[in-house]
């Protein structure tokens, strides 16, 4: 998945928060207004209910973008409106201040239009608090009831703009994880990807050289395996990349099912795969190459196309070296590889240990 829909939910998922709780406020309201006989607050608050209604059907149907500036455009209006009736002690201009706060955190809103929207806000904002602030309203309230609604209003905007920053405080911080795993997952076979190995690898020779250092015992419990399908260009000439892929997942699936939870398995490039054995004895890995071999060998790959299943059948050639050889760590991989060379030029679907 792709950054940017990662995101786009993420904004989704709030503004779908966002419009249900508004929805409910709304309702709440209009159940007073009409208690009170105040039709004119009504008519808004049911306009303002059913344009809500809306802006939920319109994020299901992933509109985002309209969704939130209808949103906007409701909140704003309506609460201008019921300041107008009531009054700058009902606090309802402070649902204009959290508009133009979720404006300003939005996404999906280019600079110059968020910049322009946020002006125009704090313009009607300014107009509002002019009109209002002397005391003018259309309709009188009792003291007790008015400040009942200003505490409530203040209260569910508190509410809004605290949930709203926390919200992207977490989901930032959750954005950020999910950028760095997919940095460093292949999005095809769900592998670490050779960035991330790379990486690791680095991080875990320093950690074995540590361990040989400060340890008593001399013996690390460290190799690679570089596994390669055979003949997997053949695979793609008669079948297409998409039976390709489909081949390449189901590899990785093998080979991860098959080694231990502790040790890394990479995509290294192509139909490439290296697996790192970082606390596995040389007979235990021995074991699992082995495995991996046989099984690949006996497995018959059902793959979906065009509407029918097709069994292939393959092999891999795998090259190893563990670090029980008079060898430096950071040789371990180009020993591998050669190996991997050799396996191919002496008949494929077998492993070289040394």
């Amino acid at each position: 998945m792709h950054i940017t829909e990662i995101d786009q939910q993420r904004q989704n998922a709030l503004l779908r928060l966002l419009f249900t709780l508004s929805l409910l406020v709304f309702i709440l309201l209009s159940i007073l207004w009409l208690y009170l006989n105040f039709y004119e607050l009504l008519f808004v608050g049911l306009v303002a209910s059913c344009m809500f209604v809306i802006n939920l059907f319109l994020l299901r149907k992933k509109k985002h973008l309209l969704s939130l500036q209808i949103g906007i455009v409701t909140i704003v209006g309506g609460s201008i409106a019921e300041t107008f009736f009531l009054g700058w002690n009902s606090y309802f201009i402070v649902y204009v201040i959290a508009s133009a706060i979720i404006v300003i955190n939005s996404t999906s809103i280019r600079l110059n239009w968020k910049i322009f929207e946020v002006i125009i806000i704090i313009i009607l904002f300014a107009v509002c608090l002019i009109f209002t602030s002397d005391g003018y309203h259309i309709y009188s309230l009792d003291s007790k009831l008015l400040n009942g609604i200003g505490l409530f209003n203040l209260l569910v905007a508190i509410f809004v703009i605290l949930f709203m920053e926390f919200n992207n405080f977490i989901e930032n911080d959750k954005l950020k994880k999910k950028i760095v795993e997919i940095s460093e997952i292949d999005p095809l076979t769900g592998a670490y990807n050779r960035r991330f190995f790379n990486n690791y690898l680095d991080i875990e020779i320093k950690r074995q050289k540590s361990l040989l250092k400060y340890s008593h015992s001399r013996e690390v419990n460290f190799g690679i395996a570089v596994i390669d399908i055979d003949d997997f260009k053949d695979v793609n000439d008669n079948y297409g990349h998409l039976v390709g892929d489909a081949v390449l997942l189901q590899v990785a699936e093998t080979i991860k099912a098959i080694i231990f939870e502790r040790d890394i398995l990479c995509r290294y490039g192509g139909e490439e795969f290296v697996v790192l054995f970082t606390s596995t004895p040389k007979s235990g890995a021995m074991i699992a190459i082995e495995k991996i071999l046989g099984t690949i060998e006996n497995h018959k790959f059902m793959i979906n196309r065009e509407n029918s299943k097709i069994k292939i059948s393959i092999t891999v050639s795998i090259g190893f070296a563990s670090f029980d050889e008079d060898v430096n760590f950071y040789n371990l991989l180009e020993i591998a590889d050669k190996r991997l060379y050799i396996a191919k030029e002496t008949g494929k679907n077998r492993v070289v240990y040394e």
